[in-house]
């Protein structure tokens, strides 16, 4: 009898711990993705300037981009580095001319409905020319 008083006292706490607890409802959702290939050579930079200074910039349309996955989606944007290495952005590298001028490049990106900007700006926003002579980007889109 002993045995049976225990294992009542077990079930009535564990019913009463899980009446405690709240389930979250999972909602089944589907993964759709796109991936995009840009490329930008040096001399189709454009210039732009903001109360910062001068920058690099080229948009691209990207009718895959709408308002839908702008608003409910993710966006990534990666550097293609050499050997096919996906590099996050932003990112940040230090250069040095011949005349030892050290400066920070930085890479970046921004995205809206139905364009993606690539940026390339110096650290002291002089107008120095991207660093190579082509820039591939990879960009996705998950929703």
């Amino acid at each position: 009898m002993a045995i049976l008083k225990k294992w009542t006292a077990v079930v009535i706490t564990m019913i009463a711990f899980l009446s405690s607890c709240t389930v979250n409802e999972i909602h089944e959702e589907y993964m759709n993705s796109f991936t995009q290939n840009y490329s930008v050579l040096r001399k189709d930079w454009k210039v732009g300037k903001d109360v910062t200074g001068f920058y690099y910039y080229y948009e691209f349309k990207e009718r895959e981009l709408t308002q839908f996955i702008y608003n409910r989606g993710v966006m990534q944007a990666f550097l293609l580095m050499d050997d096919d290495n996906l590099t996050p952005l932003p990112f940040n590298d230090y250069w040095k001319d011949d005349d030892g001028y050290l400066w920070t490049e930085q890479v970046t990106c921004e995205f809206r409905p139905g364009y993606v900007t690539f940026i390339v700006k110096s650290s002291d926003h002089e107008l120095i020319p991207p660093h190579f002579d082509v820039y591939d980007f990879n960009v996705r889109f998950m929703w």
